[in-house]
Parts: C-alpha cells; structure tokens; sequence
C-alpha cells in the first residue's frame, strides 16, 4: 500500500469511537478546497507493508474501537484496501470507509465481503454532471462521478451499512443555499447522518484562490444546516474549527 501517514488515536474521525486513521494515498478527484492535496498524486506518500499496519494497530488495541480508512481515495488501491480490512476485522475492529464514493465497483467487494461498517461518503456538489465536475475540478467527468456516487449510496442502503454523508462548504464554491438545498433532496432518506463540514484554509489547499479566502462563519453553517432539515433531511450536522461538532435542529 502507498500511505500518507498513520493516527495512531483519533476521536474526531468518528465519533464515538477511538479510531486509528489510515491515510491512503492518491486521488481520482481535484477539488479546489482539498487540504489534503499533498497525497493527490498517486505516487505521494511510501509504500508499506501489511505488516507496519498489523504493529501499528497491536500496539494501540486495547484501547481502539475502529479504524478509518480515508486518503486521498483509498479505493484506487483496490487490493490493498481489501487486505488492510480484513486486517481490521481480524482484530474484531469496526472499520469506516472514507470515500469519494466514485470507485463504486470497488466498494462493492468490500461491502458484499462484510468488511465495512459505516461508509463516510463525500458529497461533493448536488447529484448533476456540471454541478460535481465543477466541484471537483474534472468538468468532462461530472456524469461518470454523478453515477459513481449514487451508485455508491444505493448499495450502502441495500447493504444496510451505515451512510454519513459529509459536504465541504466553501467559499464561492459550495457555500449557496440553493447548493445545499439541491444536495439535501438527493441525499434524503439515503443517509443516516449529514454532515456540513467548515472549509478549512490552514492546510495544504489545492486552490491558491481559496486558500486566501475565509472560512464560511458558524452563524452561516447554521444556516445552511437548516435548509438541509427544512428539505427533510435528518440526523444534520456542523463541524467547525470554533466548536467541533454540533447536531442543528
């Protein structure tokens, strides 16, 4: 596998649980506000062997709940996935699937093998071929991405494995109401959770522009927050650098 890097404990990744992060990395997506876009490139990061992750985990155990898998996109590495969960589920771990939700063919080995509990899917923009290849900076591939995502989130439903849906809200981006009003009626009734995550412009942006733009304020990720309860969408979510996370309405 090609890895960013290792967290030995988190509890920010998912809530509720004390959680070893697994950075994969390389990505499919270009998104203006990646901060993570040091491990765009599918040859960043080092390659390593199982046998690093298997120490890395039996050093923390007894005091882990799950491990995450995020990136990057870490299904671009489809066989290593595979055999770094079964690893996870070895030691009786949950495991939580960040994604892209673009390699949906993937997703279904995993998801039919049993192997993943909970699938953190990035909603980039509402489910429309100009609106996603505008966001993730891949015009011609919108509709490709479009069908990947969905295709992602119907096999999690039928599956019965746990969605949080997560969107970054960023400045001139994805920060209209509209925007995420759009996405909330997509999403509706498909997830159990829906996060609306606080551009970041500390970290390694991918956009020059929006690295010097502000962060959307607390005051406007509640808003936005409620137009996606007043489209029906349940279980919604902030999480800002001011407060951490907060559950609106």
């Amino acid at each position: 596998m090609r890895l960013g890097g290792i967290t030995d404990m988190s509890t920010v990744d998912w809530y509720g649980n004390v959680s070893l992060v697994v950075f994969f990395a390389g990505c499919n997506f270009r998104c203006p506000y990646c901060q993570n876009s040091g491990l765009i490139p599918v040859d960043s990061g080092e390659e390593i062997e199982i046998e690093t992750l298997r120490r890395r985990i039996e050093i923390n155990l007894n005091l882990l709940d799950a491990v995450v898998f995020t990136g990057g996109e870490p299904l671009l590495q489809a066989e290593g996935v595979m055999m770094a969960a079964k690893l996870v589920k070895s030691f009786g771990l949950k495991l939580m699937l960040d994604t892209n939700g673009s390699l949906h063919r993937i997703a279904e080995r995993l998801l039919d093998a049993g192997l993943v509990d909970r699938v953190a899917l990035d909603v980039k923009a509402p489910l429309t071929a100009d609106d996603y290849g505008k966001v993730i900076g891949l015009p011609r591939l919108g509709a490709k991405m479009v069908e990947g995502v969905a295709r992602t989130l119907e096999l999690c439903n039928s599956r019965g494995v746990e969605v949080e849906a997560r969107t970054t809200v960023a400045p001139t981006l994805s920060d209209d109401p509209e925007f995420i009003r759009r996405i909330a009626s997509d999403i509706r009734g498909r997830c159990d959770v829906y996060y609306l995550q606080q551009f970041d412009n500390t970290g390694n942006v991918l956009s020059p522009h929006l690295k010097t733009l502000s962060p959307p304020s607390r005051e406007t990720m509640i808003q936005l927050a409620e137009v996606a309860l007043h489209e029906g969408v349940e279980n919604v979510y902030i999480k800002t650098r001011e407060t951490g996370l907060e559950r609106i309405g």
